[in-house]
């Protein structure tokens, strides 16, 4: 008597085997579980969502998790929040990489980020919003880093007005915090996507003059 790959032999019948886990490399693990945390924090939030609830969602144990991330929640968050900021300055640089006037290029740049805010929304608040409220360094630590070389970024896009190093500082911190606030207006519904974006691009541009 024979039987199919992946199965046993009783008397009584075939009997499947326990599923076995896939074998990963330690970088493509860590991604794994940073892709599943992100979804687990995206849904409910920094501070409701523990290693318990993201451990049962990757399918994994909670020493695997610390394996992986020795300081615990707030580490893997940071990671979290780390992978977005990534992904999200790659997305505008791009969408700013344009032969085009820096007023064009600044309509570029933000309409590549509200079209990251209205793909995923919660990153928007998993970024700018929650690592301040979670008071962990560390995860300030990363939210600072993506606010940092995005309005490096906004800097950029407007030397081209001329104007002295520290208002084109003080522009950029302003238009970002401009931009993410019209941002929460639209992902609460308030607004929507195309006011969200030329309201601030009237801005932005009109800091060139």
């Amino acid at each position: 008597m024979s039987a199919s790959e992946g199965t046993a032999i009783r008397e009584d019948g075939p009997v499947a085997e326990p599923r076995r886990r896939s074998r990963l490399n330690p970088d493509a693990r860590r991604a794994e579980l940073i892709g599943h945390a992100r979804r687990v924090f995206g849904e409910v939030g920094y501070a409701e969502a523990g290693l318990a609830e993201i451990a049962v969602a990757a399918d994994v144990s909670k020493a695997l998790l610390y394996h992986y991330f020795p300081n615990g929640r707030a580490e893997l968050f940071a990671a979290v929040v780390h992978e977005a900021g990534v992904e999200l300055r790659e997305r505008l640089r791009q969408g700013a990489d344009v032969p085009f006037s820096p007023a064009r290029r600044i309509e570029h740049y933000f309409s590549a980020f509200f079209a990251f805010v209205d793909e995923q929304p919660e990153m928007c608040r998993l970024m700018f919003r929650e690592p301040f409220a979670s008071r962990d360094p560390a995860v300030e630590a990363a939210a600072v880093t993506t606010r940092v070389t995005i309005t490096g970024d906004i800097a950029g896009l407007l030397a081209a007005a001329g104007a002295p190093a520290e208002e084109i500082l003080a522009t950029s911190v302003g238009l970002l915090g401009f931009a993410v606030a019209n941002a929460e207006l639209f992902t609460a519904g308030q607004i929507d996507a195309e006011t969200a974006w030329r309201v601030t691009c009237l801005h932005a541009v009109a800091s060139l003059a």
